[in-house]
């Protein structure tokens, strides 16, 4: 069943701001802006057509969350790029890119996830380290929906693996707490870092991720001779829609729902009411 706008609304907004100053767009303006923000524009067809669903659940789960029917594109965690700033970064490949956008967007006008009746919070990104995480097991309660799901062609890209190595002291300063003489790492069942532990500090691997500006939490560091290098698997937090498998598994000749249902278990797709 769709759901159905309070009478009298044009429509679902997205407050955005851009180069030019602050606009509210319709909803599937904004997934059009956030779509180019959010995946390479080169990705398949279908790989496109599912992070338009993806973009247009959060925006529905943020609207069911709203007070006054609107929402803040900067609330949602998602850039969204306007068309005179993609202009500037496509230049002559512009409106190639802009229809590949709109026909993406237009293909699936209106429909997003559910999950237990309504709409959640969906998550992507862009490589894995072998296999997509465990919602519940990683974010607890709630995240059922964020299956663990098998990324074989991951390995072959060649992002795959990503390195940092650094001065032992900057990495101390930068972790913001004494020099320890032993490093622990707990593991998911993906392999992605949960917590880091040293000596009584505990420090997510999410948290330790942003501080080095690691590609992923799934990592491995090594001390020796005053330095620390850290190994990455990946790119991204490994939670929910992994957009380079997709992208592979569409160049096969999967759809986005079967993508969407892949990476997202149990979930019905409702389209909103015109």
């Amino acid at each position: 069943m769709g759901r159905v706008l309070p009478e009298g609304e044009e429509g679902i907004v997205v407050i955005c701001q851009e180069e030019t100053g602050a606009r509210a767009p319709p909803l599937e303006t904004y997934v059009t802006g956030a779509l180019a923000a959010s995946i390479p524009i080169g990705c398949q067809e279908e790989t496109l057509k599912a992070q338009a669903v993806i973009l247009r659940t959060l925006c529905m789960w943020a609207y069911e969350n709203s007070k006054d029917g609107r929402i803040d594109a900067q609330d949602l965690g998602q850039e969204y790029l306007g068309m005179e700033e993609l202009q500037k970064a496509w230049g002559a490949d512009f409106e190639v890119n802009r229809e590949k956008l709109e026909q993406a967007v237009s293909a699936t006008a209106g429909i997003y996830m559910t999950y237990e009746g309504g709409p959640m919070e969906p998550a992507y990104f862009w490589l894995s380290a072998g296999s997509t995480r465990d919602g519940g097991e990683v974010l607890g309660e709630g995240y059922g929906y964020l299956s663990q799901v098998d990324c074989g062609h991951d390995m072959e890209s060649d992002a795959y693996l990503s390195s940092l190595e650094m001065e032992e002291e900057r990495f101390w300063e930068l972790l913001e707490i004494p020099r320890q003489s032993r490093l622990a790492l707990t593991r998911d069942s993906a392999g992605y870092v949960l917590w880091m532990e040293a000596g009584e500090e505990r420090i997510s691997g999410e948290r330790v991720r942003s501080l080095f500006g690691l590609a992923s939490s799934c990592f491995d560091v090594v001390s020796k001779d005053g330095r620390v290098e850290f190994t990455c698997k990946g790119v991204g937090h490994g939670l929910g829609f992994c957009q380079y498998e997709a992208d592979r598994r569409a160049g096969g000749g999967a759809d986005y729902l079967t993508l969407l249902k892949a990476f997202f278990r149990d979930v019905e797709m409702e389209k909103i009411a015109e």
